[in-house]
């Protein structure tokens, strides 16, 4: 790259180097008449010229294939090192086996009263299952006869008939006596408000009747009435 570089610019002195030199000459000057006399029908001045431009032609060849050429890639120096011997960690202590600890014993009182408390927690939730399976079949049931009853005033809650306490809608037991409301006979017509049996309803006109627990004014058709017996 550089060598081309070095041809092209001497290239280019041989080239403009007699052309300034023969700017310097005077008009009568035998020099002057050397570097104009005709050879082959050209003025030997203008050969130094074109011998200028072959040799500047020739450096910037030879410096373009030198810059397009791909960088000389050294190869790695390989550095061999010792090899290190490996390092064993040092023996750790034996352990020491832990024994399990023996767990207390219960007294007998403990263990007849946490009997009891899991009896009683069976009981419960016996007793809420068998309500929920008694809400579910009631609200079946009141879902079916719907369509047949119709409600006009809609009752707030259901008043218990042996102590008078006022319960929520969808109760079978009261809350303060622990009674039952009633006693549901299958596929027996239901209050669509509380569930209740309509045979515990009581006539208010001919097709209006008032539901005995909820006090809910309720249209019974006909049919509905016979099949009851009302």
């Amino acid at each position: 790259m550089r060598l081309g570089a070095i041809i092209s610019f001497i290239g280019v002195a041989i080239a403009i180097a007699p052309i300034f030199y023969f700017l310097t000459l005077s008009t009568g000057d035998p020099m002057r008449q050397f570097l104009t006399q005709p050879i082959l029908a050209l003025p030997l001045i203008l050969y130094f010229t074109i011998a200028g431009g072959v040799v500047t032609a020739f450096g910037l060849i030879l410096f373009i294939r030198a810059a397009r050429a791909p960088p000389e890639v050294s190869s790695p120096s390989i550095v061999r090192r010792p090899a290190v011997a490996p390092e064993f960690p040092p023996p750790q202590p034996p352990r020491r086996i832990e024994r399990p600890t023996h767990t207390s014993r219960k007294r007998p009182g403990e263990i007849v009263a946490e009997i009891e408390r899991e009896i009683e927690e069976i009981v419960q939730s016996e007793e809420i299952k068998a309500e929920e399976e008694e809400k579910e079949e009631v609200v079946e049931e009141v879902e079916e006869r719907k369509p047949e009853i119709e409600v006009i005033t809609r009752g707030q809650d259901i008043v218990c008939p042996n102590c008078g306490e006022l319960n929520k809608l969808g109760s079978t037991k009261c809350v303060k006596c622990k009674k039952p409301f009633y006693k549901l006979e299958k596929e027996e017509p239901t209050c669509p408000v509380c569930g209740a049996p309509l045979r515990m309803s009581k006539r208010i006109s001919d097709e209006r009747f008032v539901c005995g627990l909820c006090f809910s004014e309720l249209k019974i058709p006909p049919d509905v009435q016979q099949e009851l017996g009302l």
